[in-house]
């Protein structure tokens, strides 16, 4: 039984299966599994989440609002297309709601996230022995959910997820051309994992919100 059958067998409602197909579509469409132009079933789906075709289009129409797809009546739905005309600006509002994240019920106990970097770094020597997109991908994002894991305030998390998701798919697309600038941006994902790992050890949220802030403007055009 792999890790989605578990999660779903766990599930006890509408909304956490819900939940679980937005989360799971969402990383497939930013680690570009599914990459810009996929179509997307909504058949295909219900049958992958075992519902019905409704929590599906619920899920849709919420990676919708994030731009990460497009319903095209009659046509069908598909991953949108990397805009960047818009980049720059969608980096700056990333940037300021990373801040807010420390200034917005911030977390009174810092050490569960500080262990979710811990096991970060433990997983990222096979990703300097090897580097790869995926991995790479699938690392940065446990990253940035570990960090915005310091609010408790549910509609802020959302938001930044809805920009990490309309900037990182853009770094992705790049990295994926470059391997010399893939094995850098590995090397910049470690460092910066430690640096978050004892700022929340040491349960200075200013220094994670800096590191957090320092390393998407790295990356930003």
């Amino acid at each position: 039984m792999n890790k989605l059958s578990r999660e779903l067998d766990a599930a006890q409602t509408v909304q956490d299966r819900l939940s679980i197909l937005y989360e799971t579509l969402r990383f497939r469409i930013c680690t570009l599994r599914y990459p810009p132009g996929f179509r997307l079933s909504e058949t295909a789906l219900a049958q992958e989440f075992d519902c019905s075709r409704t929590p599906v289009r619920r899920g849709l129409a919420w990676l919708e609002s994030e731009e990460l797809i497009d319903s095209r009546q009659g046509v069908g739905t598909f991953v949108t297309a990397l805009d960047p005309s818009y980049l720059s600006q969608n980096f700056v509002v990333r940037s300021t709601l990373e801040r807010a994240v420390i200034d917005i019920y911030p977390t009174a106990h810092s050490t569960p996230l500080a262990e979710r970097f811990e096991a970060l770094q433990a997983a990222l020597p096979c990703l300097m022995a090897q580097p790869s997109i995926t991995a790479f991908a699938e690392l940065d994002m446990q990253a940035f959910d570990a960090f915005v894991g310091i609010t408790s305030n549910e509609a802020l998390r959302l938001s930044c997820k809805s920009y990490y998701g309309r900037t990182t798919r853009h770094q992705l697309h790049l990295l994926a051309k470059d391997h010399a600038w893939l094995v850098t941006a590995a090397e910049n994902l470690k460092a910066h994992v430690s640096n978050m790992q004892s700022a929340l050890a040491a349960d200075n949220l200013e220094a994670a919100a800096y590191y957090q802030i320092a390393y998407t403007r790295m990356i930003a055009p």
